[in-house]
């Protein structure tokens, strides 16, 4: 009988470690990476070798699917399997079975060519350094209590692991969007950004049904937006480019009297993190808020999305504003409502410039 031996990487012959959970991952794999850049992904059981392949795949390639799928077998990377592996004892065996038990766990290794590799290994121990920073958690469905009680403390690490391990999350958090407290309401808000900030990176494809939900929901006259509208503009805020078509939705909102404070609360979000975003759009239509007769609250707005735009624009409009205006608006950093004084924005605006 063959003695059980400590698992080596098939192309350094280095010694490996036991793989770990990566939350991050397509999947519930544990996997790992070796010195040599090479990574590996463990399927237990040695039925899901399919999934693992692809893991392992989308690893090596530090999250990027647009590479994965111009790959080349034996030409832009290598692949080895490892058999009867047991992830308990974190050893190899020589046969199936050892002692009456079955050893049926397989090692997926893949190793990018060495220009691909030079490419994406800073992006890789970037990409492993962040699955690392959240928490070990099994794939589950959570309780409306659990997931309550993470949103009320946000808990951002526990809230993100568990919505990247079961997608299915989502739609428990979208209901709470809908609940009857404000501040509560803007915190599944910012839950929702972070959560869309990593998530987008694995599962873009949840991403964008979710937002076309949160739209469908706001067009609805059977249901109301509440928190559906910021929350469009807090996944926009937090994805870069990726999503930045849906600000003209966002923009055809305004329009509309009853939605017209949430979708400014939309482009704030956007101005103050992804500016670049809102530019591309017709963003200028918002000037138009500060000349007519409307409330304290959307002009406050519009004043905070164009001094975070830095856009000159605005100063010409700055005379409409009214000395005794004052506004009652969210302040995403103390998590409360705040009251503001509107010619004291526009003083600030004035100063940026």
């Amino acid at each position: 009988m063959k003695i059980p031996k400590v698992p080596t990487c098939p192309f350094c012959r280095r010694f490996i470690g036991k793989p770990t959970y990566l939350s991050m991952g397509v999947s519930d794999f544990e996997a790992g990476k070796c010195e040599c850049g090479s990574v590996y992904v463990c399927d237990v059981t040695g039925h899901n070798r399919g999934a693992a392949f692809v893991e392992a795949l989308l690893m090596a390639c530090a999250g990027d699917w647009d590479l994965v799928w111009e790959l080349v077998p034996e030409e832009d990377y290598q692949e080895i399997w490892i058999e009867n592996y047991d992830f308990s004892t974190h050893r190899i065996f020589g046969d199936s079975f050892y002692e009456g038990r079955r050893i049926s766990g397989v090692l997926c290794f893949i190793k990018l060519a060495k220009d691909l590799e030079e490419l994406k290994s800073k992006e890789k121990e970037s990409l492993f350094r962040k699955k690392e920073a959240y928490p070990k958690i099994e794939k589950r469905k959570l309780s409306k209590l659990e997931m309550e009680k993470f949103i009320e403390n946000l808990n951002y690490s526990e809230l993100i692991a568990y919505h990247l391990s079961e997608p299915l999350n989502l739609n428990l958090l979208q209901r709470f969007l809908y609940h009857p407290d404000p501040i509560f309401r803007k915190k599944v808000i910012l839950v929702l950004g972070k959560i869309a900030e990593k998530m987008v990176e694995i599962y873009p494809e949840k991403v964008l049904e979710l937002i076309k939900r949160l739209i469908y929901a706001s067009v609805d006259s059977a249901s109301s937006a509440w928190g559906a509208l910021e929350a469009v503009g807090e996944i926009i805020s937090t994805t870069k480019e990726r999503f930045g078509i849906f600000v003209r939705n966002l923009l055809a909102f305004l329009d509309l009297e009853e939605w017209r404070l949430l979708g400014l609360y939309a482009l704030l979000r956007i101005a103050q993190n992804n500016p670049q975003v809102l530019k591309k759009e017709r963003y200028l239509k918002l000037l138009r808020y500060l000349k007519e007769n409307e409330t304290p609250e959307v002009k406050a707005l519009v004043l905070l999305i164009f001094y975070h735009l830095r856009t000159k624009e605005i100063l010409s409009y700055l005379p409409f504003i009214k000395e005794e205006e004052q506004a009652e608006l969210f302040n995403y950093q103390t998590l409360n409502f705040e009251k503001i004084f509107l010619k004291d924005l526009a003083n600030q605006i004035k100063t940026s410039f």
